[in-house]
């Protein structure tokens, strides 16, 4: 029996096979050209991964031509443009399922253009008419608090997966949380963060089983198996500062400890060890408060099921007039190939996401 972790999520298949995509159709007319074309369509998409910082988070640029001719030489970039394999935005943006802002989504026009240039002569063009990266995006209007994990993490690698968890601080005072930016401190190993709230058990479960490891401890499952767990923020590469809409925060007990879950892969590691930080916004009170809520589903894949579906529910409170939903997480890495959120009773699909 496997149980995977689904928030915020209604419907999860999994398995191990992912069909392509059907072929795309012949490119626009007039082979592309690097500069101004293609070139917008990678700065737009791309290099906020595969950018010049050495410690970029992509194995490779894409900014300059060279940059691009080698990566497409190099690396099967059509194959995994053509099935959204890259850029590694995975809620279809298509328009059956809800549109996302900051979506690096190709519509068909890009995804043919820069197929067309990558299987073909790969025409540079006039550098005239190049355009600039973006700016390195912003982070948060104000921090009020710095989440640590403690002394720098040398992270173990006897296996290339190891999750490990960190008890960490109180806050203080009762707050609201109104935006966050996780900072990895190693990007050749920080595959995923999340922080996560306690109660009681679960902080004295976290409290018991650091005391034990005498320090972080290996925590594959998730943080505690006692008491209760909210994600509250979270990280996987390619994310930015995360702020929530205007006078809406989730509250967090001063009083409560809270536990960061990490999961290193080891698979590119530089050897040196990791001190990711989290700075979080906060506020006394916000006009719309907010909360983040589990849906899990217990998933039991048969030997050779290669296509196990796995369906959780939630319903809302009775007293609840109405709720706006402003984001989902979907924690599945291991055993998850695609995922559904939607309102059952109104039949409206909020999120389909699509690899």
């Amino acid at each position: 029996m496997r149980h995977a972790l689904l928030s915020l999520v209604l419907l999860a298949a999994c398995g191990e096979d992912v069909a392509p995509i059907d072929p795309i159709p012949d490119a626009p007319t007039g082979e592309p050209v690097f500069y101004g074309q293609v070139q917008k369509i990678l700065n737009d998409n791309c290099v906020s991964c595969h950018g010049t910082d050495p410690d970029r988070l992509a194995p490779f640029a894409l900014v300059s031509y060279e940059d691009a001719v080698a990566a497409a030489t190099d690396f099967p970039m059509a194959y995994d443009v053509m099935n959204r394999e890259m850029p590694p935005f995975y809620a279809d943006q298509d328009g059956d399922c809800n549109s996302f802002r900051d979506a690096h989504w190709l519509d068909d026009t890009e995804m043919q253009t820069l197929v067309a240039w990558i299987n073909g002569s790969k025409r540079d063009g006039d550098p005239a008419a190049s355009v600039a990266p973006p700016p390195p995006p912003g982070g948060l209007p104000q921090t009020d608090r710095i989440v640590d994990l403690g002394a720098p993490f040398a992270v173990p690698t006897a296996t290339p997966d190891y999750f490990a968890c960190f008890v960490v601080d109180a806050i203080g005072a009762d707050k609201f949380v109104t935006g966050a930016h996780v900072k990895p401190g190693n990007l050749t190993v920080v595959h995923h963060v999340i922080l996560f709230t306690m109660d009681a058990a679960a902080e004295q479960e976290a409290l018991t089983r650091q005391a034990q490891a005498a320090g972080p401890y290996q925590c594959d499952g998730g943080p505690t198996s006692a008491g209760k767990t909210n994600f509250l923020v979270g990280w996987v590469p390619g994310n930015q500062a995360t702020l929530f809409p205007p006078d809406t925060g989730i509250k967090v007990d001063g009083g409560r400890k809270m536990v960061v879950q990490m999961h290193y892969n080891t698979t590119n590691s530089d050897g040196l060890p990791d001190d990711t930080t989290i700075a979080l916004d906060l506020e006394d009170s916000v006009a719309i408060p907010a909360q983040m809520v589990g849906i899990s589903a217990p998933v039991n894949l048969a030997p050779h099921d290669t296509d196990a579906v796995a369906v959780g529910t939630l319903n809302l409170p009775g007293g609840l007039p109405s709720a706006r939903i402003w984001g989902s997480a979907v924690h599945m890495h291991q055993r998850g190939t695609s995922a559904k959120l939607s309102i059952a009773n109104q039949n409206r699909c909020v999120v389909d996401l699509v690899n």
